[in-house]
């Protein structure tokens, strides 16, 4: 449920700030860079009014169950760590704002694992008309998440980038450890593109998305299109990813706390913190890799070697001001860039991990997805 929303003039008040935000321009590392904020209540280093109305009074969290999951029949995993993810599990995600208009829904399933696809349409006067695929993967830790909690998010790109979004419910942690999901969503990847015809795509623009441990996946796709010699993928957008689960490369780009300015609010929302901090990572990394590599570039990207790095396709890449992944990020960005890819970052001031998931309640959501479409297009 949704305890707090902005009523409709806030809302489109604060847009129409955001989108006052300077243009992108080219920073010191050849990384076309973006702030977004709202000047008129977001000073640096301030969480945004919209932002700490819903921390206060956000109605709890929105962790339905994924198709795909329910299928599992097995014997759950019950180490401590995997414990630990099921609570996380059925505590994440929070429910957003359908603002898009005229798109239908519609499912298909990938012909090898049945991988369920939810496909989002926006209104057309030919139905069979061809359009760019967009293909997304939720967040979740890689341990949870569900295509019902960005489903919001896809509606409206699928409107306003005109492209047919493909949502993919994938497999996770602990249940199916290691490269499950990855291999699921490289599954549904192919398949989307080897039945174009079938599904009315043009594969002149094959975008993956996500957000989050979603993000991660993206750009493990991409990485995993090129390495097979398919070279399916034309762009690769995220939000606030995890780019890499290797404590060792993560040390080198992680900021300490006192580089993000909290001020006394979010220094005890920090402290009661148990995802990215030393408990919680190592229970995910546990499940997930399960005593694999972690510098594996379908774990994390971040490392893979500069040669493949050349061969990534065009990157639009997203932060969020208070995130302990915000300089991981940034750091994917500037690695990206250095190696001659082009690469668009956006960092939104006032906000925290996940706000994507809060869409048509926060504006820089929508504010966000109009810029990805502006670029795709």
């Amino acid at each position: 449920m949704l305890a707090w929303t902005p009523t409709t003039k806030d809302y489109y008040n604060k847009l129409n700030r955001l989108r006052k935000s300077p243009d992108f321009k080219k920073d010191k590392n050849n990384v076309m860079t973006r702030v977004v904020s709202d000047l008129s209540v977001v000073a640096k280093y301030s969480v945004d009014d919209f932002n700490l109305h819903f921390m206060q009074d956000n109605g709890g969290p929105y962790a339905p169950e994924s198709e795909i999951m329910k299928r599992f029949k097995g014997v759950k995993p019950d180490s401590p760590s995997a414990r630990f993810c099921y609570q996380w599990r059925d505590h994440m995600g929070s429910m957003g704002v359908d603002i898009s208009d005229g798109v239908t829904t519609s499912k298909i399933y990938s012909d090898k694992n049945q991988i369920p696809i939810s496909v989002y349409t926006p209104e057309l006067k030919n139905p069979n008309e061809k359009l760019g695929a967009f293909i997304a993967y939720h967040g979740g830790g890689w341990i949870g998440g569900n295509v019902l909690v960005n489903e919001n998010f896809c509606k409206y790109i699928a409107q306003k980038a005109h492209l047919r979004v493909f949502n993919v419910d994938y497999r996770f942690a602990p249940e199916y450890p290691e490269y499950t999901a990855t291999d699921d969503c490289f599954e549904s990847l192919n398949f989307i593109v080897e039945n174009a015809d079938k599904l009315h795509v043009d594969t002149n623009i094959v975008v993956v998305y996500g957000d989050s441990a979603g993000g991660t996946i993206a750009a493990a796709i991409a990485y995993m299109d090129r390495k097979a010699g398919h070279n399916y993928v034309t762009h690769q957008v995220m939000c606030y990813p995890c780019v890499t689960l290797d404590k060792e490369t993560n040390d080198q780009i992680a900021w300490p706390e006192s580089k993000y300015h909290l001020d006394s609010f979010m220094q005890a929302r920090y402290q009661k913190d148990s995802i990215f901090s030393d408990k919680g990572l190592p229970a995910i990394i546990d499940v997930y890799i399960n005593g694999g590599d972690t510098k594996d570039p379908r774990f994390s990207p971040y490392n893979m070697a500069d040669q493949d790095y050349k061969n990534m396709p065009k990157a639009f890449i997203a932060t969020d001001e208070f995130d302990p992944l915000r300089p991981t990020g940034y750091a994917y960005a500037k690695k990206l860039a250095a190696n001659g890819v082009s690469t668009y970052y956006s960092n939104y001031r006032g906000m925290t991990h996940a706000f994507l998931d809060k869409f048509g309640i926060f504006p820089q959501g929508q504010e966000f997805a109009d810029q990805v479409a502006k670029w795709i297009n």
